[in-house]
């Protein structure tokens, strides 16, 4: 087994771009209506399963450690990317059943799923055949959920046969294919294009993670509107925030400012209606859209050497955990304990990076539609009003006051050399004082413009 399968979704990513606008369709079909409890609203994270945080020799045990982890925040199952299975690279065969085996064990619903990848799309008939009966599998409508990442192809060449396959073996397929504006924002006529592809699938997983938040958003508001007429399941994305690896050809970023973009995500998915989310990713080391907890210490080694100095992004995970109990139930939360959630870069972004060409050079940026933000986020979630200050550890003068109201608010605040410390108080006594655990440099580029979460509690 190869120590480090790279998953089928990478050969796809950067072909997207380059797709035809004119993309043969699939004539409409009548959809069978969902029961009242398929389409209850479910929070799901896509999960590699090339890259399990145990390592490549993860045990079922250290599985079900991701499970609760991921339990203990709302999520109810995970979507297994697959970029082979057992005639091309057994190795996914044999963790997707570890993972099921896992699950099974739980003392709590925890449902999975394959997400059929690149080569796997060859063998949906063993996928299918494999976990239909399995305890974990999750079901809608007695059919065993079955999903996919770029169906058919970068250029949906075998997406009609795929869309037939799956329904040959009775799944309910919701699976992501790329439209014809690629990664750019889908409008309306495109998402009716997506739509009339699926056939008789049974909805559209839109990946989104390679975008700007709001791009991501319109585009789900855009999806959702078009397949809820349609009687489709939608399942949205929702992205922490996006940076491939600088060894490479995908050293690219999409700002998200901390936490407000996946927020923004978020709300979209919630006020759009759309019947399930996929959190993209729980796990993609190389492009860090991972939300998996890596341990107490703010920065790790997971999986592999190669994916470099992985920094916490736990910070994501837990204030999602707020949006995925609105999204569930329908109705807005009400905060009940003062908590904040802070992100930040570990090195600055200063102008005299912006030029450098050479991506071997540590200080060198990604590529980025918009400018990198070079400032420390901070989303608070407030009981009442509160002053929040943001400061750097024994440096004079470096004092910014927030006046933050009740509810949830992001702020931001200069980024320099330095601890980040957060203060929150309100009528002159102190509810929070943490330090960052990660401290700022003017010349540390480990994090390679990745950023680190942090948070705490009143």
């Amino acid at each position: 087994m190869p120590s480090s399968p790279i998953p089928g979704r990478r050969r796809f990513m950067l072909a997207c771009l380059s797709l035809p606008c004119t993309i043969p369709l699939i004539s409409r079909a009548a959809v069978p209506p969902l029961r009242a409890d398929s389409i209850r609203k479910r929070v799901f994270a896509h999960y590699m399963v090339a890259w399990p945080r145990g390592g490549p020799q993860a045990t079922i045990a250290s599985y079900a450690a991701e499970c609760r982890d991921a339990h203990a925040r709302g999520i109810d199952g995970f979507a297994l990317n697959c970029g082979g299975w057992d005639r091309s690279e057994p190795h996914y065969k044999q963790r997707v059943l570890r993972l099921y085996d896992a699950a099974a064990r739980l003392d709590f619903d925890f449902k999975l799923f394959v997400s059929a990848d690149g080569r796997a799309q060859d063998e949906l008939e063993d996928i299918v055949a494999t976990t239909r009966g399995l305890k974990a599998q999750l079901l809608v409508d007695g059919k065993p959920v079955l999903s996919a990442y770029a169906a058919g192809g970068k250029d949906f060449t075998n997406g009609t046969a795929l869309m037939r396959e799956a329904g040959r073996l009775g799944a309910f397929f919701v699976p992501h294919f790329f439209p014809a504006s690629g990664e750019r924002q889908i409008s309306t006529r495109e998402a009716d294009q997506i739509s009339e592809q699926l056939g008789n699938a049974n909805g559209y997983f839109y990946f989104g993670a390679a975008g700007a938040p709001d791009l991501i958003a319109k585009s789900t508001e855009a999806l959702s509107t078009e397949l809820k007429t349609r009687g489709k399941v939608f399942m949205a994305p929702v992205t922490p925030y996006y940076r491939g690896l600088r060894a490479g050809t995908n050293y690219r970023a999409f700002e998200t400012n901390g936490f407000s973009g996946m927020a923004t995500e978020w709300e979209a998915a919630i006020k759009s209606g759309a019947t399930w989310v996929q959190i993209v990713t729980w796990n993609d080391w190389a492009e860090s859209t991972y939300v998996a907890p890596i341990g107490s210490t703010g920065r790790a080694h997971v999986y592999d050497d190669r994916f470099g100095d992985l920094l916490s992004h736990t910070g994501y995970l837990d204030a999602s955990a707020y949006y995925i109990e609105w999204f569930k139930s329908g109705s807005k939360p009400a905060i009940t304990r003062d908590r904040m959630f802070y992100f930040y870069r570990l090195n600055p972004l200063g102008r005299d990076h912006q030029n450098v060409l050479s991506a071997h050079d540590a200080s060198t940026p990604p590529r980025a539609p918009e400018p990198l933000s070079s400032q420390i986020h901070v989303s608070v979630f407030l009981t009442a009003p509160a002053v929040l200050v943001v400061s750097l550890v024994s440096v004079q003068g470096s004092d910014m006051h927030f006046d933050v109201p009740a509810g949830i608010t992001h702020v931001s605040a200069d980024a320099r050399a330095g601890t980040p410390r957060f203060v929150l108080q309100r009528q002159g006594k102190t509810l929070i004082d943490k330090a960052g655990e990660q401290t700022i440099s003017a010349d540390d580029f480990s994090g390679a413009y990745n950023y680190f979460s942090g948070s705490a509690d009143a």
